[in-house]
């Protein structure tokens, strides 16, 4: 069974779970909420233990096989995931895919997440295979009507609205960009809260004119550029940013360098940290480079400042929040301010 969206995808969950599923494509939003859709009715159906392959260089398929058609003794349910990125197992992953596809244990479902397919793939055994006894989910960038509707359904779903020209407005700021439209979203919700956007609310929150916003803050952040951080800040604060925004997403990305410095150190595996908060291909090198500045235990402390922040802006705790968010910004660039700031109690 082929689908062409993720609508698709949850009103055949809502019938039936599958022994198997291959979600592919090359938009990151839509795929791994593809994933989380099946990975939610797959627990719901009793599939609680989750076992993680990554197809990266060399692989040894004798564990796909091992995981795939064993029975358990004690009646556990496996839900076993195997991220393709290329989309190409190569000879002798196409035959382990066919085999274990007809073959596979009740006892387990398996989920194939991986790049755009090319014509030849979509005719091989292995995507044949699947098709058979599964079901095919390809997710596409969305265009003109089909971005206009989703920008909609996320507005809504956030209990916010705006008029057919407020979408327009932040579906051409976004170029189709779905996670830097959810970016938006949660921004103008952090922003206004649930209600009717006007069209001067979101081209305030939006609009491109803006010299610094806070995804460039991000980027510069996770390259350890201070000076550029800095420089950043002071426009964000010029220009009367609220500082909730922030912090909003300062916390982001102190939360996925936190699970990846987790991960990094009881499992040595990363790879499934980076699917999970959905970072894209071109931006891993910098996560990983930010990562090497830092330990668990000193990302945990900027958490809990960022927090701090937050209780200023509240007026829960006195302070200056702009002050707390440029002592989080430096540590978070240079290692030596990073291991100090630790060492203080928040």
């Amino acid at each position: 069974m082929q689908l062409d969206d993720v609508k698709q995808l949850s009103h055949v969950l809502d019938k039936q779970l599958m022994p198997v599923y291959l979600v592919s494509g090359d938009e990151p939003l839509q795929q791994g909420e593809a994933v989380d859709l099946i990975r939610k009715k797959a627990r719901e159906a009793g599939f609680l233990n989750r076992e993680v392959f990554h197809v990266e260089g060399v692989f040894d398929w004798n564990q796909l096989i091992t995981a795939c058609l064993s029975q358990s003794l004690f009646a556990d349910k496996n839900l076993i995931e195997l991220n393709l990125p290329s989309g190409k197992p190569g000879r002798e992953g196409a035959k382990v895919i066919s085999a274990v596809v007809s073959e596979l244990s009740a006892d387990n479902v398996l989920i194939i997440v991986s790049g755009k397919l090319d014509g030849a793939s979509k005719s091989s055994k292995w995507f044949k295979s699947i098709d058979q006894h599964g079901v095919i989910a390809q997710v596409w960038p969305l265009n003109d009507h089909k971005l206009l509707q989703w920008l909609k359904h996320r507005l809504d779903r956030k209990g916010m609205a705006t008029n057919q020209q407020g979408l327009k407005l932040l579906a051409d700021s976004v170029e189709g960009n779905l996670l830097a439209a959810d970016q938006e979203i949660e921004k103008l919700h952090i922003l206004f809260g649930s209600v009717e956007l006007s069209m001067d609310d979101i081209t305030d929150a939006v609009a491109d004119n803006a010299r610094y916003d806070v995804f460039k803050l991000t980027d510069s952040l996770l390259a350890g550029d201070t000076t550029r951080t800095l420089q950043i800040l002071k426009g964000l604060l010029g220009e009367k940013l609220a500082a909730p925004v922030v912090l909003w997403a300062l916390m982001r990305e102190l939360r996925i360098l936190a699970s990846l410095s987790f991960e990094k150190k009881t499992s040595g595996r990363i790879e499934s940290t980076l699917k999970k908060y959905k970072v894209w291909n071109n931006k891993k090198r910098s996560y990983l480079n930010a990562l090497s500045r830092g330990s668990l235990t000193e990302w945990q402390s900027l958490i809990r400042a960022c927090a701090k922040a937050e209780r200023i802006t509240k007026g829960v705790e006195d302070g200056d929040e702009w002050l707390v968010i440029e002592q989080i910004c430096l540590a978070f660039c240079e290692p030596r301010r990073l291991q100090q700031y630790a060492l203080v109690a928040v």
